[in-house]
C-alpha cells in the first residue's frame, strides 16, 4: 500500500492506494481533520469585502454607494449555470464602493462590494 496526498478544489486529502486485480481489492477513505475555509464573504485589510461565492454574470446590483445594509440583506444577483444566486452580506455596514455592474462577468472570490 502506498499513501498519496491528492489536492481537489484546493483541499488536500490523504489516500491509500493498493494495487488490485479484477478478483480482489478494497478501497478505504481516510478522513483528515482540517478546518474548511469559508468561500465568501471574508474580511480583508480592515474593510468588509463582499466577494462573489461563484463565477457567473452579474444580473443585478441591489444597493448603491452610501446605502446602509444589514447582515443577511441581498446585495446582488449572479447568474451561474442558468440559476440566479442571491448574494447576501455577511456584515452590517455602509456601502463604500461597488466594483461591478449589471452584465459583468465575475470569477469566484472577486470583490463585488466594499463596506465601510
Amino acid at each position: 500500500m502506498k499513501v498519496y496526498k491528492v489536492k481537489v478544489n484546493g483541499k488536500v486529502y490523504e489516500v491509500e492506494v493498493e494495487a488490485v486485480d479484477e478478483v480482489k481489492g478494497s478501497v478505504e477513505t481516510v478522513k483528515t481533520s482540517k478546518k474548511t475555509e469559508k468561500s465568501a464573504p471574508v474580511k480583508s485589510e480592515g474593510a468588509n469585502n463582499i466577494l462573489a461565492p461563484i463565477a457567473g454574470k452579474v444580473l443585478d446590483v441591489k444597493v448603491n454607494v452610501g446605502d446602509v445594509i444589514k447582515k443577511g440583506q441581498t446585495v446582488a444577483v449572479i447568474e451561474a449555470m442558468k440559476l440566479e444566486n442571491e448574494i447576501q452580506s455577511a456584515y452590517n455596514g455602509k456601502v463604500k464602493e461597488i466594483l461591478v455592474s449589471n452584465g459583468d462577468d465575475v470569477r469566484n472570490k472577486d470583490v463585488l462590494i466594499v463596506l465601510e
